[in-house]
């Protein structure tokens, strides 16, 4: 019995200082004994010393010992530090994918790993947010799902969704959809995945917050065919599938960045004056590649393939008409 009551107060001790101290929020032997015997216990100073010689030496955290003016104790080092817990939540509240409510149990979670003044900043960012979030809170748990049916390699299955012209939620045929899941990216904060569909016999990609009734059969997954690149995935996540070309680009020097920033650094560059160069870039042409031409404000042209220069004015007609 003595010895589960010295466990407890160790526990108890424990989350003392992991939640009220940090390098500016300190805790003294006279501020433990209080808390302890608050709770039943009644530990001396040697008991006390002891017991945070035991904690260290777990060595997941650093309990160090201030002695400046009065003895002192603080949690230093812990499992995560300040700027890694930082960029999480800042993580969590920029996906779009995730849910307010969802978002706010994330960052209460995230709080656990940090002292009482970096928990206070958590809570008054500095990161502006997402905007709009997604209402679907079943998005983290169908992930979950699908994350697990890609590991077991098992096919789901699950109903699709969108939203009528009365912005009423309507799902897209009568049959769920039957999928062999291959791979999840987030892309701009939405998440999504791409496996082979029964019905259409084609790889296709489904943005996880439009899944509805998921669920992991038993059924084997259908191995991936060798004509999908999973590294190409990352260019292909957007809903409007294209096709995939080399295309060169004409570009004003402020679109380099832009250029290194979405293609890499591999991506072939030529300088053809001080302002303007040309890129050589493998992508996906889509409505989604033309509109992010199109973000930069005439700052790049597509100069070639004849194939893309016209699909992509196809494209811009297609809007002003």
């Amino acid at each position: 019995m003595e010895k589960q009551q010295n466990q407890i107060r160790l526990i108890e001790l424990f989350k003392f200082l992991w939640n009220t101290t940090d390098r500016e929020h300190y805790a003294t032997i006279v501020d433990m004994r209080n808390h302890l015997k608050a709770l039943g216990f009644n530990p001396d100073r040697k008991t006390l010393t002891k017991d945070i010689e035991m904690l260290n030496s777990i060595g997941f955290f650093d309990i160090e010992h201030d002695r400046s003016t009065q003895n002192r104790y603080y949690v230093t080092r812990r499992v995560f530090q300040e700027a890694d817990v930082r960029m999480l939540s800042d993580a969590v509240r920029s996906a779009y994918f995730i849910s307010p409510e969802t978002e706010k149990e994330f960052i209460s979670m995230l709080e656990t790993f940090v002292g009482p003044g970096a928990k206070k900043e958590l809570r008054s960012p500095s990161f502006t947010d997402a905007g709009v979030k997604t209402k679907n809170r079943s998005v983290i748990k169908n992930a979950e799902k699908i994350a697990k049916a890609i590991s077991g390699k098992k096919q789901i299955a699950f109903k699709y969704f969108d939203y009528t012209v009365d912005r009423k939620k309507e799902h897209k045929g009568k049959k769920k959809y039957v999928v062999s899941p291959y791979v999840m990216r987030i892309d701009d904060g939405k998440y999504y995945f791409a496996g082979f569909e029964e019905a259409s016999g084609i790889v296709k990609t489904f943005r996880i917050d439009k899944v509805d009734y998921l669920t992991v059969t038993e059924v084997d997954a259908v191995p991936q065919p060798k004509s999908f690149n999973v590294k190409n995935f990352a260019s292909q996540t957007r809903m409007y599938p294209g096709y995939e070309s080399t295309v060169e680009l004409f570009c004003h020097k402020e679109a380099m960045f832009g250029i290194i920033d979405k293609f890499g650094k591999k991506a072939k560059t030529e300088k053809v004056d001080d302002d303007h160069f040309t890129a050589m870039v493998k992508a996906d042409v889509s409505p989604t590649f033309f509109g992010w031409v199109l973000g930069y404000g005439g700052k790049i042209k597509i100069t070639a393939p004849a194939k893309v220069v016209e699909d992509f004015k196809a494209a811009v007609q297609a809007v002003l008409e």
